[in-house]
């Protein structure tokens, strides 16, 4: 239940926020945005949400801005943020803007504009 009430919250709150929240075209973002495949999920350290693009060892975190700080949340729809962090994770199609340069064994800091054909792993 109160997973119910806090979701139908945030899709009331974060559309009013949304307006300066933007992930494509924000002017922290330093590359172009891409399409990657992956495994959204939330877990311990900095930052909560990350995305493992399937067949990579890479890791993307899913922050604010360049910084790895969750003391404000990640830029990212809110169908993405929805789901609830007992599970194992969500696979989907994340369109993803960095606000970080890749370094090979660096987590890279994006947004996400937009997350499709989401599939819940239980």
């Amino acid at each position: 239940m109160r997973i119910v009430v806090l979701a139908v919250l945030l899709m009331l709150v974060l559309p009013i926020l949304g307006e300066t929240r933007q992930c494509k075209g924000n002017p922290r973002v330093v590359g172009a945005c891409y399409v990657v495949h992956g495994r959204a999920t939330f877990g311990d350290g900095t930052p909560v949400l990350r995305i493992w693009p399937v067949g990579t060892k890479r890791m993307l975190g899913v922050t604010a801005g360049p910084i790895a700080d969750d003391a404000d949340e990640p830029i990212a729809p809110t169908n993405m943020l929805l789901f609830n962090p007992d599970v194992q994770g969500v696979f989907g199609d994340f369109e993803v803007c960095p606000f970080t340069p890749e370094r090979k064994g660096h987590m890279q800091m994006v947004c996400v504009q937009s997350a499709r054909n989401l599939v819940v792993k239980h």
